[in-house]
């Protein structure tokens, strides 16, 4: 996976991003956009970098729409489940044969 950084714009100085994760790990991948769903009072205002093709994505869009993940409900995120796509893989299937 090529590396992927989540931003938002500062809310005070509109001309400063935030880097809030930077990854090239699926598993990190998920559990950030997760996270954000789970626990960010607005996650419509995250975006995707894509540093290898320098292209920027909605994350909310993506993780909604492409991926189907939704805010998970307090017994979920006790009981460890993931939304979307992403509730049929375990953390060994994304683990990419674990490197």
């Amino acid at each position: 996976m090529q590396l992927m950084k989540f931003i938002t714009r500062d809310t005070k100085d509109k001309n400063k991003i935030l880097v809030w994760c930077t990854t090239n790990r699926l598993i990190t991948f998920r559990d950030f956009m997760q996270y954000v769903l789970d626990n960010v009072k607005n996650p419509k205002d995250f975006m995707i970098i894509d540093t290898e093709k320098n292209l920027v994505y909605d994350m909310y869009k993506v993780a909604t729409e492409m991926y189907g993940m939704r805010k998970r409900t307090f017994e979920e995120r006790m009981n460890g489940v993931y939304t979307g796509k992403w509730a049929k893989y375990t953390n060994s299937d994304l683990n990419c044969g674990g490197k």
